[in-house]
């Protein structure tokens, strides 16, 4: 199936409000595609910039596809989750980062949640390609991450189907932020997963409360897709008079 047939296969099946999107890492300018245009090309602002998941829910809501560099961003994170890199030292994110009412205890806690997620090498990446699936494709547009955004009982079915012949069981993932989570675990992992997202990521993508992210490794999005219309949908509970206990 194509990018295009996977993204229709997933909303009609699904009834998703939001068509998925893909995102590709790319390794060095020279190896961007011809046409592809630079992020906030468009907005008529010198130096535009912003955060990576604010860029993900503009393509959710239509945009792109365009590529993005580290220059492009305001959010540490943003950048470790694309491969660029950090944007200052570990040590600087202290003061907004660390303490109560704010991400994180203490500064062990965040190492760890950063270890946890199996970051990228800081420039391991030199641009990230991101528009919605349906507008890529399998030549110098291929995705290597899908993201989809659902309502639980949704990603529930996607999933489902996913393991389906398989048996295999996607974990999530919680506790960090958002645009990592979803990145460099998927790559390395290369299986897909799903994650409550945080605060800051979810704001970035304009999620409803009763929203989460699904990710799946590109290569193995179809898999899901072919076995939606074989999946059980609906419950035998009614069959049976449940006793309730008091």
């Amino acid at each position: 199936m194509t990018p295009e047939q996977l993204s229709q296969a997933l909303v009609e099946s699904e009834g998703l409000a939001y068509h998925p999107i893909a995102i590709k890492f790319v390794s060095s300018p020279g190896d961007l595609p011809e046409g592809i245009r630079k992020f906030g090309a468009s907005s008529g602002e010198q130096n535009p910039k912003s955060f990576l998941c604010a860029m993900w829910g503009d393509c959710f809501r239509g945009a792109g596809p365009f590529y993005t560099t580290r220059e492009d961003h305001y959010c540490g994170g943003g950048t470790i989750a694309a491969g660029f890199g950090s944007l200052l030292p570990i040590e600087a994110a202290e003061k907004f980062m660390i303490g109560d009412g704010k991400l994180f205890g203490n500064m062990q806690a965040l190492r760890c949640s950063m270890e946890t997620t199996m970051p990228f090498r800081d420039g391991e990446f030199a641009a990230q390609i991101v528009g919605p699936l349906a507008a890529m494709n399998e030549d110098e547009l291929r995705p290597d991450v899908v993201l989809i955004v659902c309502k639980p009982f949704q990603g529930q079915h996607i999933l489902r189907a996913y393991g389906f012949d398989s048996g295999e069981v996607a974990h999530g993932i919680a506790g960090g932020s958002t645009c990592e989570m979803v990145s460099s675990y998927v790559v390395k992992t290369g299986k897909p997963t799903f994650t409550l997202g945080d605060t800051g990521g979810n704001a970035g993508l304009s999620l409803a409360p009763d929203e989460l992210l699904v990710a799946f490794p590109y290569d193995k999005l179809e898999t899901a897709v072919a076995n939606l219309p074989r999946i059980c949908r609906t419950s035998n509970m009614p069959r049976f008079t449940i006793v309730h206990e008091r």
